[in-house]
């Protein structure tokens, strides 16, 4: 079954503050846990410096009763990955009626350095 593969994920929720520049300090907290899986789908194949190449996105796979909107960021709980969202869940969710109920949508991994 699709949710065997899942693994925990935590929503962040970001929060603004203002600094003492002018300016605003942002930061994100855990919110909401919830469980799915990333994975990549195979897109089209695109001319990169004149050879062809296979591009891939990567996609989550999640709960059918979460809802996640361009901009959201998602950690995951195994290896502290971050994710950021680039589409919205809404546009790829299985109907109700389905055997088995899903949501996909693209995301792209953070890279942050220690």
């Amino acid at each position: 079954m699709l949710q065997d593969y899942f693994e925990d994920f935590i929503l962040l929720v970001r929060n603004q503050a203002a600094d003492d520049m002018g300016g605003t300090d942002e930061s994100w907290q855990e919110g909401v846990t919830f469980r799915g899986g990333v994975t990549q789908v195979v897109g089209k194949e695109a001319d990169i410096s004149g050879l062809m190449a296979l591009k891939t996105v990567p996609m989550l796979l999640h709960e059918w009763d979460v809802t996640l909107v361009q901009g959201d960021r998602i950690r995951r709980v195994r290896d502290g990955a971050e994710f950021r969202i680039t589409g919205n869940s809404s546009d790829m969710r299985t109907p109700p009626v389905a055997s088995t109920t899903y949501c996909q949508v693209p995301v792209e991994r953070l890279v942050t350095a220690p």
